[in-house]
């Protein structure tokens, strides 16, 4: 029953709707390529709909990073005109003015970083910002379009890692990108054009950083790759555990569990301390081995170039300026794989967000027949279904007909499949054989988006939110009357508590509504069916967790909605459900009994039997 409330339908979908329409006026394009086959190709298209503030950022980029790149020819430039103005005395003051007109357009450069830098920040950070709203889009709008299935095999701890920790994995990649790897990309082409104009002899020694470090790289890409990967399952499946304890404090406690709900998550925080210490090894092992292969390559260039100064064939400022070049080849290449470990985790979490975005295990609706009103008549045509990985049929063979208003009860053991037929009616499962109708129109040719528009459901466990009574009940609606609002509190027998509370209807309600009794959150979830109008009204379970004094209010909110109504209601109550048209009792998928609740009540059969349990 995971997300059968899910379908608390029609407001689900208004709500998406809505949040859908809100982020297209935000210009949040929701067409978004992605293959994580090909991480690097997703990682481009990325910036599809970011092309021109990404490209205005990198000019920015050139501008505000020039010192960088000119201190180095500034440095030889003053260090060879002091050299010629010693050795040259008489011409010493046209070497001062190329000193001066050196350091004038080092001090212009390095002021404009403030403007061009601020600039960068501004452009980059819309563009990333977009990004990853777009992504949290993307990933909120596929779990929307998942069927249920798909949502019973993947905890709700993992969707939540996904949408939050992945998202700014990737987020913090484009940002590497821009602040790690163009800066050392560019450093690199500057340095070497530089070099292979002034000298090209000496631009040679430069290539050799780049094959020591590819080979640094093939030598830890699969250690890394695997540790980011196991460590990444740790941290989604230590955020389910944490997720799970926060649900079952209530229970711990009275059970006085809590030493043992430590220790469990306890081992999870040492398996994510373990794997991230051997991730941090690893790349500490890769980053010493950098450092010490580019001090002697530093080393080398050094020595490279002192016999072309002895020679004549460059001054001593060259050798400043080409091993200031070669230090920022050397930091270029550095930076890359130094940042090789951040980009593995980006990577990996592009392939963990493919999971949602490329799974083929969603709900299809596009193209199919938009429903805009029904009567409510529901039919089974030998309805069978199963659960993936279990044998045994959840429904088999199942056949029933349900008249347009009639109210329908249905009672039997757990397990005999009464929340299966409710999903099935609400298009949530789909049958392995046999057809589902509403109207007589096959849920399967239909946009069952649209369908539930018309479906509110009750549930046993209320689903609410930390607002008010007001915003509750008028969850999803856009806009709502006053009279509105009161009809639904009063015919959901709600009207008398909601008056004593110390704001009415704008009364904040906790977390989960935790200053409500039981009862009284039932019957605002009942407010909240009611206020839709829906065609089919389904109660599962609703008054089985309530006292006494609460279910007779909540059973007389039921009996008094259920008028011009199709109603289904799943009660292990059997009390509760004297009024309805039709009883329907379950057995192992089957239907074992069916008829008025007076007739079966004196029949002898199955459903005698369980009246005389209670």
């Amino acid at each position: 029953m995971k997300l059968l409330f899910i379908s608390l339908g029609k407001r689900a979908a208004a709500t998406y709707n809505e949040f859908m329409k809100k982020a297209s006026e935000k210009n949040y394009h929701t067409a978004l390529y992605f293959n994580r086959k090909k991480p690097l190709r997703t990682f481009y298209h990325f910036f599809d709909h970011e092309q021109k503030n990404m490209g205005l950022a990198m000019l920015c980029f050139l501008f505000k990073h020039s010192p960088v790149w000119i201190l180095p020819l500034v440095t030889g430039n003053v260090i060879n005109a002091l050299t010629n103005a010693v050795t040259n005395p008489g011409n010493s003051g046209s070497y001062i003015h190329t000193i001066i007109l050196n350091l004038v357009i080092l001090s212009v450069l390095i002021f404009q970083n403030i403007p061009t830098h601020t600039l960068f920040i501004y452009l980059l950070a819309k563009s990333v910002r977009q990004i990853e709203a777009l992504l949290r889009l993307s990933i909120v709008r596929r779990i929307q379009e998942m069927s249920i299935s798909f949502h019973d095999r993947v905890n709700s701890g993992a969707i939540q890692s996904k949408v939050l920790r992945d998202v700014e994995s990737v987020r913090n990649l484009i940002m590497l990108g821009m602040n790690a790897l163009l800066p050392a990309f560019v450093s690199f082409i500057f340095a070497f054009t530089v070099t292979l104009t002034k000298q090209p002899f000496i631009a040679l020694v430069y290539p050799i950083a780049i094959p020591i470090a590819i080979g640094l790289m093939v030598l830890f890409r699969g250690k890394m790759r695997e540790t980011n990967s196991i460590l990444r399952q740790d941290m989604e499946k230590m955020t389910e555990d944490v997720t799970e304890m926060i649900e079952m404090i209530p229970v711990t406690k009275a059970h006085g569990l809590e030493e043992t709900q430590i220790k469990k998550l306890e081992e999870k925080f040492d398996f994510v301390r373990t794997h991230g210490l051997r991730l941090d090894t690893v790349s500490a092992a890769f980053g010493a081995m950098n450092w010490v292969a580019f001090q002697f390559l530093q080393v080398l260039c050094l020595a490279f170039t002192v016999p072309f100064a002895l020679s004549g064939k460059i001054g001593v400022g060259d050798v400043v300026l080409f091993q200031g070049l070669f230090n920022s080849v050397l930091g270029a290449v550095a930076t890359i794989l130094n940042v090789y470990p951040d980009i593995s985790r980006g990577v990996e979490a592009i392939n963990s967000i493919g999971d949602i975005l490329e799974s083929s295990d969603i709900e299809e609706n596009e193209g199919k027949k938009i429903i805009s009103e029904i009567s409510g008549k529901i039919s089974f045509g030998q309805v069978t279904f199963s659960y993936p990985e279990i044998t045994s049929h959840a429904i088999k063979s199942f056949d029933l007909e349900i008249a347009s208003g009639e109210s329908v009860a249905f009672v039997g053991e757990s397990g005999s499949g009464k929340s299966t037929i409710m999903q099935l009616v609400m298009g949530l499962r789909q049958p392995n054989s046999g057809i589902v109708r509403v109207d007589g129109i096959d849920l399967t040719t239909v946009d069952r988006r649209s369908f539930r528009q018309h479906i509110s459901v009750v549930p046993q466990n209320v689903i609410l939110f930390s607002g008010t009574v007001r915003e509750n009940i008028s969850y999803g609606l856009s806009s709502v009357s006053e009279t509105k609002i009161l009809r639904a509190i009063e015919m959901a027998n709600a009207r008398e508590f909601i008056e004593k509370l110390p704001r009415g209807l704008d009364t904040a309600i906790g977390e989960k509504g935790s200053r409500l009794s039981g009862g009284q959150r039932q019957r605002i979830a009942i407010a909240r069916a009611l206020i839709r109008n829906p065609q089919i009204l389904i109660f599962d379970e609703a008054t089985s967790a309530l006292d006494v004094a609460s279910e007779k209010l909540v059973q007389e909110a039921i009996d008094a909605v259920r008028k011009d109504r199709t109603t289904l209601i799943v009660a292990h109550r059997l009390s509760t459900i004297k009024n309805v048209d039709t009883v329907v009792v379950l057995g192992q998928g089957m239907i074992l009994e069916k008829g008025p609740y007076a007739e079966l009540s004196s029949r002898g059969g199955e459903f005698s039997r369980l009246k005389s349990l209670q």
